[in-house]
């Protein structure tokens, strides 16, 4: 196993886990009413699939380069 191949597999888990907070945005935005989003804190979800889906597609990139 490789370097790189130890990057794509970061990278890969990173994918996952902003895929999963996407999705847990989206069942959070179905299911509570507007006044209970504003007292969920959804920010670390935001932070979570802004952070795993650009470092995720940035490291999935080197696999391929």
């Amino acid at each position: 196993m490789e370097f790189v191949d130890l990057i794509f597999i970061v990278g890969l888990f990173l994918l996952g886990v902003g895929l999963y907070s996407a999705f847990s945005l989206l069942r959070l935005s179905i299911t509570k009413t507007k006044e209970e989003l504003k007292d969920t804190n959804v920010a670390n979800l935001w932070v979570l699939f802004t952070v795993g889906l650009v470092l995720g597609i940035g490291l999935v990139y080197f696999w391929f380069d």
